[in-house]
């Protein structure tokens, strides 16, 4: 919905994933629709791969003025008591330390030379309002939130605007996929779990798809000129 959304306001878009199969469609979607839309199948958590991802891009579109890190993995639930360090690993190398590098790439070869840009983190509400078993979770997400500021405080003075965006329960698979697991380890049915949830926020209904969309389009636009280093909350409250 991100990407569409962008597409339908005239952005090219770059679509980067691991799996080419999601890509295309994604793509289909946006031209059918009228946009453009570029496939790059790369593993952010390489470092190469995400020089490579982003030099591909420029030559692709010539230029790159919003990257917005969306890349997440939830890892395997599990407490701290118990935790292995290759599932922390695995989910801070994806949720914090790829976008780090991602935008990096995206600041040398494309944002300060050009002298603008525009980077966004996509954080969670989890990474508050914590849960059990989700401690790596909430940690790289949280994480976001520092490096955003950081990044913002000195890029301020070169026309790059850093902005971290706190989602809430948002409808979809990832949602879906969570909402099972939560019901499973409580015994459960899944639509137990699923209203909790949806009412933990003060409009008592989970967030929309294309309502993240519509924030993340105005921190990119110059309506959000005066906007740098802020944590925006799209969690209904």
């Amino acid at each position: 919905m991100l990407a569409r959304r962008y597409a339908r306001r005239g952005a090219l878009v770059a679509l980067v994933a691991r799996r080419s199969e999601e890509l295309a469609i994604t793509a289909e979607n946006i031209a059918e629709e009228g946009g453009d839309a570029s496939i790059h199948v790369a593993d952010i958590r390489e470092e190469d791969s995400c020089r490579g991802l982003v030099a591909d891009i420029i030559a692709r579109w010539g230029r790159l003025d919003v990257l917005i890190n969306n890349a997440a993995t939830p890892g395997t639930d599990e407490a701290v008591h118990e935790a292995s360090i290759a599932n922390w690993n695995d989910v801070l190398a994806t949720n914090l330390v790829a976008p780090m590098v991602l935008s990096r790439e995206a600041l040398n070869q494309a944002m300060l030379p050009a002298g603008r840009g525009n980077i966004q983190f996509m954080s969670s509400a989890a990474s508050r309002n914590v849960q059990p078993n989700k401690a790596h979770y909430a940690a790289a997400k949280l994480g976001l939130s520092a490096l955003s500021q950081t990044m913002a405080l000195e890029l301020g003075s070169n026309g790059i605007r850093v902005n971290c965006l706190i989602i809430g329960s948002v409808a979809g698979q990832l949602f879906d996929a969570y909402v099972g697991r939560r019901a499973a380890a409580e015994g459960v049915d899944p639509s137990v779990v699923r209203k909790r949830l949806a009412e933990m926020n003060k409009l008592n209904r989970l967030v929309q798809p294309d309502e993240v969309a519509e924030v993340s389009m105005w921190l990119a636009s110059d309506a959000a000129s005066a906007i740098t280093g802020q944590d925006i909350n799209v969690t209904g409250g």
